[in-house]
């Protein structure tokens, strides 16, 4: 595992007050079907957050502007598992 340093302000351009949020992107909720009848909702985080793939994240549900809306926290001591290793087998 590698040790990521997230800074809180990495990803900011602009310092904003803890109680406002910046809107960063704007997607629709697709559906992942992980195997036969199991199906969850995805949302995708723009490519420049693909850095946080892989680190544990806490997931809060809230209401926002009367509308349903969801927290999604990085963990401050985050570490993220290293790329896994080419296997010697392929699929086919």
């Amino acid at each position: 595992m590698s040790a990521i340093n997230l800074d809180t302000n990495f990803f900011a351009d602009v310092a904003l007050p803890k109680s406002e949020l910046l809107e960063i992107h704007r997607s629709k909720i697709s559906m992942h079907h992980a195997k036969a009848r199991y199906s969850y909702p995805t949302v995708r985080l723009p490519h420049m957050f693909s850095v946080l793939a892989g680190l544990p994240t806490k997931i809060y549900q809230t209401v926002h502007e009367g509308a349903l809306a969801f927290l999604v926290v990085i963990s401050p001591t985050a570490k993220a598992a290293e790329s896994p290793k080419a296997s010697v087998f392929t699929r086919r």
